[in-house]
Order: structure tokens, then C-alpha cells, then sequence
């Protein structure tokens, strides 16, 4: 009572004051985080206590009384990170010794969120002590917690046309047009699953693409060219290529994740012009000789009539 009714003047001499600070555990945040995977929980410890040349004195006097209640809220966060704190707010005991109270930090990212760039948690602690006549005065702090997105494989590959029909020996080109979704510099890996004997093919072995994240173009264009050998043994040949495209993180592809494998169907059909139809090499003698019989005909046909008329004229 006597300390209650303190005037305000010597009240403040005679106050204490909260501290408090968040720990956690940093082995816990340093695991990269994937967008689009949904929330993870990372506890955190939020410790506070009263220090002042009363401390121990109103420790006494309130204790079993009151405890302190720290609020938490998150105050910053990237456009790509959404983040909360469950509790909101904690109980630490009122002692001059570090109370500790646990509360955990729910964090996801969407698919904006670029990979390995530091996402900085900000959190505002505003700790008081209800119960204690004003004089264990509040304190209001901000603490930071950071994690880091990880790289997210997402790519796409559409060739333009997948059938195209060709001479022997004669190359064709079919353009697949590639996209990079995924939230970093993305290397695309080709690989063709079975060559026909005597084919050969060409397709870049790898090729980098930049990601939107970054500002860059994500989109590219390559040519997957096709030739089949010249001595085509039979008439038409009809061949099937299959093309594989594998996406991973262009600088760490051993620690990172990669795509699932894409595989696309290209058909070549050959046409060996340098040989005939048999057909039609049969039916052309045939035609030519009822041409000559036929005019043959029309020949006697003519000077049998211009005899007829001879005679008849005499």
C-alpha cells in the first residue's frame, strides 16, 4: 500500500522494468523451406524478466499474483511469405531470473518466393505485467527470424509438331518450345531414349533458362533435328524417336531437386521416291499398246473408206 500510493515522481524511482528477448533454435530455420508445400511450425522461446534495484522485492510481493503477458505479432514479412504466431501471446512467470515461454511461428511460401533468397521474419514483443499497481513498466521490443525458400522444379516443354514426313537422307526439324515455372535459373537436360540404326539426331545435350522470379525471360525455343539414313532399303519407312527433358537447379543440381522426366513422341515417316510402283510400271506397256492398236485401227478404218469411195466414184 505504501508503494501504491507513492507519489508519481518517487513512483518512478521506485518501478522496474520488463526485458525480454526471443531465442530459438537456428539449426531448426537453416532447412530450406519448398513454396506451395503448406505451412511448417518453427518454435520459438520468448523470455522476459524485471531488472531494477526493486526487482527482487516486487518479485516477492507478487508472486502467485501476477505473471507478465507478452504479445506477438508479426510485423514484416516478404510479399511472397505469409507468417503467424500461435499463441499470440505468452505468460512468462514475474521473476528476476529469464522466464521462458514457448510459442511457434507458422511460415509458407507461394510461388513467387525465389529460391535460397532470405526471407526476414519481423516480430514485435510488447511485454507488460498485468496485476502490479503500474510498477513493472512495460517494455516494447522487435525481433527477427529468418528462413530461406528452396528451389521449386516446375517446367514445361510443347513440341510445335510431333509427325513430319521426309526423303531419305533428308533432315527434318521439329521446335519444342520450353518454359522455366520454376522459382530459379532452371537447366534443362535432353536425352533421346533410342536412336533407330543408321538414324542420326541432334538436340543440345542441356541448355539454361532464367526464371520470372529474376526478372529474365523464362521461355526459349530449341530444334530437335532428325535425319534417316539415304539407302532406304523398302518403300516407306515410319519410325518413332522418343526425347526425354529433365529440369534442375543450374548451379547445385547434386543438392537440389529436379523435375520428373518428360518424355515426347516424335514420328518420321520416310518416302523412297527413287523407286517406282510396280503397278505402275505394268500398267504403262499395257496403255501404250492399245494406244498403237487403237490408232492402227483408225488408220485402216481411213483408207478402207477412201477406197470404197474410189471405187464407188468410177
Amino acid at each position: 500500500m505504501i508503494v501504491a500510493f507513492t507519489p508519481s515522481s518517487t513512483a518512478a524511482l521506485l518501478s522496474v522494468d520488463i526485458d525480454v528477448v526471443m531465442t530459438y533454435d537456428a539449426q531448426a530455420t537453416s532447412e530450406k523451406i519448398l513454396p506451395l508445400t503448406g505451412e511448417i511450425a518453427i518454435e520459438i522461446d520468448i523470455n522476459a524478466k524485471i531488472q531494477g534495484l526493486l526487482a527482487k522485492f516486487y518479485e516477492r510481493i507478487f508472486a502467485g499474483r501476477a505473471d507478465m503477458s507478452v504479445d506477438l505479432t508479426v510485423k514484416e514479412t516478404p510479399s511472397w511469405c505469409t507468417a503467424r504466431i500461435s499463441p499470440n501471446v505468452v505468460n512468462p512467470t514475474l521473476s528476476t531470473l529469464w522466464a521462458k515461454q514457448p510459442a511457434y511461428v507458422h511460415i509458407s511460401f507461394n510461388e513467387d518466393a525465389p529460391a535460397h533468397e532470405v526471407a526476414i521474419i519481423t516480430i514485435e514483443m510488447q511485454a507488460n505485467a498485468p496485476g502490479t499497481w503500474g510498477r513493472v513498466k512495460g517494455v516494447t521490443k522487435t525481433a527477427t527470424i529468418s528462413f530461406t525458400p528452396g528451389y521449386l522444379p516446375i517446367i514445361d516443354a510443347v513440341p510445335l509438331n510431333n509427325s513430319q514426313v521426309t526423303k531419305p537422307g533428308k533432315t527434318v526439324t521439329f521446335d519444342i518450345d520450353l518454359e522455366n515455372l520454376g522459382n530459379a535459373e532452371t537447366e534443362f537436360i535432353f536425352n533421346v531414349m533410342e536412336i533407330p540404326e543408321g538414324w542420326t539426331v541432334s538436340v543440345p545435350s542441356n541448355i539454361t533458362i532464367g526464371s520470372r522470379l529474376q526478372g529474365i525471360n523464362p521461355k526459349k525455343t530449341v530444334q530437335f533435328s532428325v535425319t534417316p539414313p539415304g539407302n532406304i532399303e523398302s518403300q516407306k519407312i515410319r519410325e518413332i524417336i522418343n526425347l526425354t527433358v529433365v529440369g534442375q537447379y543450374f548451379a547445385s543440381p547434386e543438392t537440389e531437386l529436379k523435375t520428373d522426366e518428360y518424355v515426347m513422341s516424335f514420328t518420321v515417316e520416310v518416302e523412297d521416291t527413287s523407286k517406282k510402283d510396280t503397278s505402275t510400271l505394268g500398267f504403262e506397256p499395257i496403255v501404250l499398246t492399245l494406244s498403237i492398236v487403237i490408232i492402227a485401227l483408225i488408220i485402216i478404218i481411213i483408207i478402207m473408206a477412201l477406197i470404197i469411195k474410189k471405187q464407188h466414184s468410177s
